[in-house]
């Protein structure tokens, strides 16, 4: 000891004072441990939800869907995150209490199904999916040890039953089951983004002129498409009955007929019968056809809905819409050109669009003249309203037939155009169609209008019902484009069994197709920034 009172100790009780001063420090660290994880737990407990939540982030952060945009990059379809309740029934202290509580809070979930629920031999049960998170924080404060939540993300649709036949919907695994959303699954679950070809403003307008139409000729159903006419972008594209894939688990899909469904289109393949012939150089405008009485072939009689009885060349076939002119232009181009110019015009099969809903055209095959004939004014092949538009709009533009797209995605765009007819032909089929709305005798008078020139031909077919013909019921259809003298959007609205409006006449397509088109282009043309034209101006280019 020195002066200054200290205790100097040496040898063995030096050793002995070091080894207690070591056990102090660790005894010390553990108890700091301790205490610090034992109130991480605590604040745990206090906070399930929201730890939760941060653990779910995660861990799950890379399963959320991709986005479907249209191509102005509004959203069509998204997921968002919610919250669902399970239970651990081996943990929960008082399942009635606790289902009461529950009850109270979801009063649509009936008391008893969770409680049954509760009881269930299964260690992990759903109660109830999908919540909102404040409903989800009113249940976490039951303060139930036996309760957990689980973050999902929910698949929303903005527009609702606008666009569902394109856009489609998910299953309760959260894979596509139609549509874009199974077109591009795969894609879509790496959460990848798709763009579509389509506008949602002119789907707007498309699908509310549709519905409109139902209240004035009381139709089973309607198709209409709106297409770019230069590389074939679907823009548009509804069909009618739709639904509503926001109402889950409980609703049923209607038919895609835009591209799932098939149908006669009557007079619209007159286009094709001209055109065609027009590129094989075996018809010129001083050509005429004996349209004076009705064409008798194998047996069966060819007649005209509008019968002029007398010659008519192929400009007034295609005007007045001869079935009787058609014909015989028909039987003059032979069945292996008509065949092969269905095959060009992808008229007999089906379309690769990226929507996978599809159905292959109807084609009565046969050899014999009187089929020849019917077929050349659309009797005797079904085919989608996709096909048909697309076909049509080979035949205005510059005779290049463009496979249609709903996607942009490169392998689309990186397709050939396949020219089909000479561009004179093209030019001729303008006017043809041009003269279809001017013409006093022709049949889409109706679509006439005061800002801007269009042109289209008009087509009614007999409904087959159950592979027979149905008198009383009628397909009813109309294509036409915009600008004729250079179209940049071709357009096609479908009526299936419009009702007549006065007289049995009213429910061909010059009733019902033709002044639906006109409404809608008068609605869409300042959105696509199609410039209007005074009357004057439209006289004086006819």
């Amino acid at each position: 000891m020195d002066s200054n009172k200290r205790i100097y100790l040496d040898g063995i009780d030096k050793s002995l004072l070091e080894k207690c001063k070591q056990r102090i420090i660790v005894i010390s660290v553990v108890f700091f441990v301790t205490f610090l994880i034992v109130n991480i737990q605590l604040i745990k407990l206090s906070h399930p939800f929201k730890e939760k939540e941060i653990t779910l982030n995660n861990i799950i952060k890379n399963e959320k869907r991709g986005k479907i945009l249209d191509r102005n990059g509004n959203i069509l379809a998204v997921s968002l995150p919610t919250w669902s309740l399970y239970s651990n029934n081996h943990k929960v202290i008082n399942p009635r209490i606790v289902a009461k509580k529950i009850n109270n809070i979801l009063p649509n979930l009936e008391e008893e199904i969770i409680l049954n629920k509760f009881m269930s031999d299964k260690r992990f049960t759903y109660i109830a999916r999908h919540l909102e998170p404040n409903i989800a924080k009113k249940i976490n404060k039951i303060g139930e040890p036996g309760l957990n939540f689980e973050k999902e993300f929910l698949r929303i649709y903005p527009y609702n039953e606008e666009i569902s036949h394109i856009v489609g919907y998910v299953g309760k695994g959260k894979n596509g089951l139609s549509g874009i959303e199974l077109k591009y699954n795969e894609r879509l679950s790496n959460g990848e983004d798709i763009y579509l070809t389509i506008d949602s403003r002119i789907q707007y307008k498309l699908n509310k002129i549709l519905n409109q139409g139902f209240d004035i000729y009381k139709y089973k159903g309607a198709v209409g498409i709106v297409m770019n006419a230069k590389n074939a972008e679907i823009i548009a594209a509804v069909s009618l009955p739709s639904f509503s894939p926001n109402i889950y688990n409980n609703f049923s899909p209607t038919i895609n007929q835009i591209t799932a469904a098939v149908f006669e289109l009557g007079s619209i393949f007159k286009s094709f019968t001209i055109a065609s012939s027009l590129n094989e150089d075996l018809i010129k405008i001083d050509n005429t056809y004996d349209a004076t009485k009705p064409l008798i072939l194998n047996n069966k009689k060819i007649r005209d809905d509008h019968p002029k009885n007398k010659f008519l060349n192929f400009k007034e076939i295609f005007v007045y819409s001869s079935n009787i002119g058609s014909a015989l232009i028909a039987l003059n181009l032979g069945k292996e050109k008509q065949t092969y110019y269905f095959n060009k015009l992808k008229l007999d099969t089906i379309l690769d669009t990226g929507i996978p809903e599809v159905q292959y055209p109807l084609i009565q095959e046969s050899n014999r003249d009187i089929h020849i004939a019917t077929k050349s004014y659309g009797h005797g092949i079904s085919v989608s309203p996709l096909n048909a538009i697309a076909a049509l709009n080979a035949t205005v533009n510059d005779g290049k037939f463009i496979e249609p797209l709903f996607v942009i995605d490169k392998k689309y765009y990186d397709r050939p155009y396949i020219q089909v007819f000479k561009k004179n032909v093209s030019n001729i089929m303008r006017k043809l169609y041009r003269d279809v709305v001017e013409n006093e005798g022709g049949t889409a008078k109706k679509v006439q209008s005061e800002h801007y020139i269009v042109g289209g031909k008009t087509g009614t077919a007999i409904k087959v019902v159950d592979g027979v013909y149905n008198h009383k019921k009628v397909v009813s259809s109309f294509i036409s484009f915009l600008p004729i003298e250079d179209p940049k959007y071709t357009i096609f609205i479908l009526v299936d069994e419009p009702k007549a409006t006065g007289n049995i006449l009213g429910r061909t397509a010059g009733f019902n197709a033709v002044p639906l088109t006109k409404d809608l282009i008068s609605e869409i043309a300042p959105i696509l920034s199609e410039k209007s034209i005074t009357y004057n101006e439209i006289h004086s280019k006819n």
